[in-house]
């Protein structure tokens, strides 16, 4: 009896003692998440604030483009070199079958499983697990995937090495606890952060690649580009590398895989990515055509993105309604309360509640304020350097007019 009573005292301890912790890690990956971070230096903090709700060998964090579901970034600790993981995940979740893929994930309530309970206890069974984890050495898999509203913005892979034990339901249930703080930094750091003008390619950039990703022949631009693509890295990639920013390798393992009845040259894959200024990219990908046989390859363009191509994102970033979106669109416009209310058909009390909101949810007090921070975080850098002129059509206007 007494050593019955003694065991429930250990369990009734250990999950006060785990309840507290999750509620001291919450609390600080809050603070972190409102700390203003890009979404490097924030992952790369938070997953050591992360180790103390759990403990694991290594982590890896991935950036995810809402729009195409590329991988567009990766963070990976302990070893901030070596991307092994990070470079071959993106075509694992583009295959046809796995477990635990973060799509799938985002759709589940919870959004994080084990990769030995999806597979049974075979976790052989996934090719993930005997292709790129186990010849890395890391037998256990937590996975848990970024997402609010439908929208996925990143995902997190926690791993174990052999010997030490899985990860259990009571872990999980305490990473899937902070899914939505996560999430918050996350999809802050991606879109919120700050942007530093120094020197821009003039215009698009072209590489050409072939199927085992080595790189055949770019542009100058493209090279100036990739720069802005190096996820930390100090050293560019010279003609023949193997190696790739994670967002480009994604966008080619896309442009790669057959889509329906169309011609694999004939699709497009393409993503948005926030470069190392906090220029906004995009990138495309698209198989060319064989001129002889055997030599097909990937075309990649990388160029300044669009307004119109990053408003989405922008909205969803903030946090913003469909209805928040049009009239956040009207006040950049320069539209009054009265203008936007016969806009949209509103009466002015219902357009001031919604200003209200997209306030508190943007951070600021003002439509001033509101109209300063969108211009210096998406407007500005577009402006070029040395006084020139923005883009005609002005990257404020253009970045909301498509907003419906």
């Amino acid at each position: 009896m007494g050593g019955a009573v003694t065991g429930c005292r250990a369990r009734y301890i250990a999950e006060v003692t785990a309840a507290t912790t999750i509620r001291v890690t919450r609390g600080k990956l809050s603070r972190l998440a409102h700390a203003g971070l890009d979404s490097f230096a924030f992952r790369e903090r938070a997953i050591g604030d992360l180790r103390a709700a759990l403990p694991f060998d290594a982590a890896a964090w991935w950036t995810i483009d809402p729009a195409s579901a590329l991988f567009t970034s990766c963070v990976f600790q302990p070893s901030p070199v070596d991307h092994a993981i990070c470079a071959g995940v993106h075509g694992n979740e583009l295959g046809d079958t796995d477990y635990n893929k973060f799509r799938v994930l985002a759709r589940r309530s919870a959004k994080a499983e084990v990769l030995s309970a999806a597979t049974g206890g075979q976790p052989e069974r996934s090719d993930r697990y005997r292709h790129i984890l186990a010849p890395l050495q890391y037998k256990h898999e937590l996975r848990l995937a970024l997402s609010d509203n439908s929208v996925l913005w990143g995902g997190i892979a926690l791993l174990r090495e052999p010997g030490g034990p899985d990860f259990t339901p009571a872990e999980v249930g305490r990473v899937a606890s902070l899914g939505r703080i996560l999430t918050e930094g996350l999809r802050s750091g991606i879109a919120l952060g700050a942007a530093q003008v120094d020197c821009a390619p003039n215009g698009p950039g072209m590489l050409i690649v072939d199927d085992d990703l080595q790189i055949l022949t770019m542009t100058p631009n493209a090279e100036r580009w990739l720069d802005e693509l190096t996820d930390g890295f100090p050293c560019l990639p010279n003609v023949g590398s193997s190696w790739l920013p994670e967002a480009v390798r994604s966008v080619v393992a896309r442009a790669r895989q057959p889509h329906g009845g169309d011609a694999p040259e004939d699709h497009m894959s393409r993503a948005r990515v926030r470069g190392s200024s906090g220029r906004w990219l995009a990138i495309y990908a698209s198989r060319t055509r064989e001129t002889r046989p055997g030599s097909a390859s990937i075309a990649v363009i990388i160029e300044e993105a669009r307004p119109a191509e990053i408003a989405p994102l922008i909205m969803d970033a903030y946090g913003l309604s469909p209805r928040e979106a049009r009239v956040t669109s009207l006040v950049l416009h320069g539209l009054s309360t009265r203008e936007i209310a016969d806009e949209i058909h509103l009466s002015p009390y219902t357009v001031q509640d919604h200003l209200k909101a997209i306030f508190e949810k943007a951070g600021v007090r003002s439509r001033r304020v509101l109209a300063a921070r969108v211009f210096g975080q998406y407007h500005l850098p577009r402006a070029g350097l040395g006084g020139n002129p923005p883009e005609s059509d002005g990257a404020v206007a253009g970045a909301y007019s498509t907003v419906a």
